[in-house]
C-alpha cells in the first residue's frame, strides 16, 4: 500500500492542523474537506489553513465526495459527545470511509454507552471499516502512554499521571472550555451540571483499565477551580483578582490497582506530563516530559498516525487506542510493509 486517501470532516482548529500535518506526509492523498461554516465552503483548503492552494474545494456535504474506494480514511474532528458525532460517522461508514475521530467520548464508550458502542462496532464491521476516538488527551499522554510504559514491571502497585496544561498559550475556547474569568459560583455551578471542563478524562482512566485487563470499576471524579492571585491579560480577555484562571480535575479508580489522573489546566502553571508507577518489583518508576505535549499540533499527529496505522493493519469494528497494534509514524509504507 502506497498511498492512503484521507477526508477531512470538520475544518476548525483541530481539523485545520490535521490537514497540515497530512502535507507532512509521501503516504497521504487528501482528496477533499467537509464543513458546515459558510465562511469556508467554496474556498480552497489550502487557503483556509493558510498554505498553498490545493486546487480541493471545500464542501458542507458529504453527497459533494467521491465514495471511498480501498485505503480510505476520514479523520473527523467535530465534537466531543458520541451521540453527537455518530449520525456523521455513520454517514462516512456509508459513504466508504473508515473514521479517525477527536470526540473524546469515543476513545471508550463501551461504559458511558454500551448498546451504542455495540452499535458502532457491528455496523462497521458490516461495513468492513473501522472507527476509532483519539487524541493527545485522551488517546495518548494519559492513557496509551502509560499501558505502554508498563511493560517495564511486572509487579504494579499503583499509578499516578498528571498533566499540567498552561492555557494562556492556548486557544481562546480552551481558556473558556475551563472556565477562565468565570466567578467561582457560576464555575461551580456550571460544573454541578457537567457542563464544564476537560472531556475524557474517565475515559483515559478506562482505557487503562481495559490495557491492563483490570476490571471497569466505578471512578471518583472531582473538578475544582483554579483562582488568580493577581489581575490577568489574556487573548480572552481581562481577567480579574479572584476570578477562575482554570481547573484542577481527578479521576481515580481504587480497584485492584490504584490508578490516579490529575489534570490542572489553568494559566501560568509550569507544563508538564509525567505518569508515576509504584511497583514491587522496580520501586518508583517515573517517566516525564518536560514542558508536555502542546494540545492541538500532537492531537492532528497522533490522528494521522493512528489512520496509517490502523490502515495498514486493516482493522474492523469500532477499536480502542489499548487494543490495537503500537501506534507509530511510518515513514515510509513500502520499506516498511
Amino acid at each position: 500500500m502506497k498511498e492512503i486517501n484521507v477526508l477531512l470532516y470538520g475544518l476548525g482548529p483541530i481539523g485545520l492542523e490535521v490537514f497540515k500535518s497530512c502535507t507532512r506526509s509521501n503516504n497521504i492523498k487528501v482528496i477533499g474537506g467537509v464543513d458546515i461554516d459558510p465562511n469556508k465552503v467554496g474556498k480552497d483548503l489550502g487557503e483556509i489553513a493558510g498554505l498553498s492552494n490545493t486546487g480541493i474545494k471545500v464542501t458542507s456535504s458529504l453527497s459533494n465526495i467521491p465514495h471511498g474506494a480501498n485505503h480510505s480514511v476520514a479523520l473527523h474532528t467535530t465534537g466531543s459527545s458520541v451521540p453527537q458525532v455518530w449520525p456523521q460517522i455513520k454517514s462516512l461508514l456509508d459513504h466508504g470511509y473508515s473514521v479517525v475521530s477527536s470526540c473524546e467520548e469515543l476513545s471508550f464508550p463501551w461504559v458511558r454507552y454500551p448498546e451504542l458502542a455495540k452499535e458502532i462496532d457491528q455496523y462497521a464491521k458490516d461495513k468492513g471499516l473501522f472507527v476509532i476516538g483519539t487524541g493527545v488527551n485522551p488517546g495518548f499522554v494519559m492513557d496509551s502512554l502509560a499501558v505502554f510504559t508498563s511493560a517495564v514491571t511486572r509487579d504494579i502497585e499503583s499509578i499516578h499521571i498528571s498533566r499540567k496544561v498552561d492555557v494562556s498559550k492556548r486557544r481562546i475556547p480552551l481558556q473558556q472550555k475551563v472556565g477562565v474569568g468565570k466567578t467561582v459560583e457560576e464555575f461551580n455551578a456550571l460544573a454541578e451540571e457537567n457542563n464544564i471542563g476537560h472531556v475524557g478524562l474517565e475515559e483515559s482512566l478506562r482505557l487503562i483499565l481495559n490495557g491492563l485487563g483490570l476490571s471497569q470499576e466505578k471512578i471518583k471524579k472531582s473538578i475544582k477551580p483554579t483562582v488568580t492571585s493577581t489581575d490577568l491579560e489574556l487573548s480572552s480577555g481581562h481577567v480579574g483578582k479572584g476570578r477562575v484562571s482554570g481547573l484542577h480535575e481527578t479521576a481515580v479508580s481504587s480497584g485492584t490497582i490504584p490508578i490516579t489522573l490529575d489534570l490542572v489546566m489553568s494559566v501560568n502553571v509550569e507544563e508538564i506530563d509525567r505518569i508515576i508507577f509504584e511497583s514491587k518489583d522496580l520501586g518508583h518508576l517515573e517517566f516525564t516530559i518536560p514542558g508536555g505535549l502542546f494540545g492541538d499540533s500532537v492531537t492532528a499527529n497522533v490522528l494521522v498516525n493512528v489512520a496509517q496505522s490502523l490502515m495498514f493493519y486493516r482493522q474492523q469494528g469500532l477499536r480502542t487506542m489499548t487494543d490495537i497494534h503500537t501506534v507509530r509514524n511510518i515513514i515510509d509504507y513500502e520499506k516498511f510493509s
